[in-house]
């Protein structure tokens, strides 16, 4: 019978974990107890290392975590930052405690609703040396509307197989992600990790570029809730910005890989077709669309639990 990650905690060979999961929280308290959840009631026949690091939170996120610490404590590793560093900055920080095999990323607002999540992608991963990262289907819930949606339509996320392919388009959600630690020298990450926003994007890609035979697999089964904490309409400043935010990830990733040619002009080309994109509106007519249908599906399913 397959134990649950509590169970199984004592399992540990030399005290290393198989997976490493790293949860980053700030003023979380409204959220945070979801994410933990989902990670403690995983069923595996391995060790899980779950990091809690907070950005020195002021709500009552310290009091939440150190409870389940208290409840968990083969499990839940709490860290608080003595000043609030910043999200990019906080995972650097988080990084430096992990010991597993394995890395998965939850953050606090966002929570795993299948509990052979791990199992399956470790699975995975243990019977493809090749493979450098993992990654599955979630469900998008807009908190202020009450809508879902599933991630990675049109089969856009079948087609990404390596570096090259993730190189065209990202598609990969956060929290959906096992990756193998080995690849990346976590004393010696690239300084600028610490300054773009999209750092999930360029973990990925230095994971994938890591050895010219790395693969990508994708799992089509939905295992977790990424939590949208409002349905709000991007004014074009904001749209604006977020543009920009994928394009300077792209620009640090191009000076990266300046010996890969192959993906240096894939990430020039997304950089091009970004720019193009700016202070153009997103169109009315379909904006209502995708409204409707998510809508249609949420009153059909409710939200899952963890």
């Amino acid at each position: 019978m397959t134990a649950t990650v509590e169970e199984s905690a004592g399992d540990a060979i030399d005290g290393r974990p198989m997976v490493s999961v790293v949860m980053v929280a700030y003023n979380s308290a409204k959220y945070i107890e979801d994410a933990i959840r989902g990670v403690v009631n995983q069923r595996t026949e391995f060790p899980v290392q779950l990091i809690v690091s907070d950005d020195a939170s002021t709500d009552d996120t310290e009091a939440i975590v150190s409870k389940w610490a208290a409840r968990y404590p083969d499990i839940v590793e709490y860290h608080r930052n003595e000043s609030n560093l910043g999200v990019q900055k906080n995972y650097l920080a988080a990084f430096r405690h992990c010991r597993g095999k394995y890395l998965a990323m939850c953050d606090a607002d966002d929570y795993w609703t299948c509990r052979t999540k791990l199992a399956r992608q470790v699975s995975y991963m243990e019977k493809h040396p090749e493979c450098a990262i993992c990654f599955h289907r979630v469900i998008n819930y807009y908190e202020g509307s009450g809508e879902m949606s599933l991630s990675n339509g049109g089969g856009r996320a079948m087609q990404i197989h390596n570096a090259y392919d993730l190189s065209q388009r990202n598609v990969i959600t956060n929290m959906s992600v096992l990756s193998r630690m080995s690849l990346l020298d976590f004393d010696n990450l690239p300084e600028w990790l610490g300054d773009v926003r999209l750092l999930d994007y360029a973990m990925h890609m230095l994971f994938a570029a890591s050895r010219p035979e790395n693969t990508i697999h994708f799992f089509k089964r939905p295992m977790g809730v990424y939590r949208h904490s409002a349905e709000a309409i991007w004014t074009m400043t904001e749209k604006n910005a977020r543009i920009q935010m994928a394009i300077d990830v792209r620009e640090h990733l191009i000076e990266e890989f300046a010996d890969r040619p192959d993906l240096v002009a894939n990430l020039k080309r997304a950089c091009a077709d970004m720019q193009s994109n700016m202070n153009k509106p997103d169109a009315p007519a379909k904006r209502k669309l995708l409204s409707r249908v998510r809508g249609a599906v949420s009153r059909l399913l409710p939200v899952p639990r963890p």
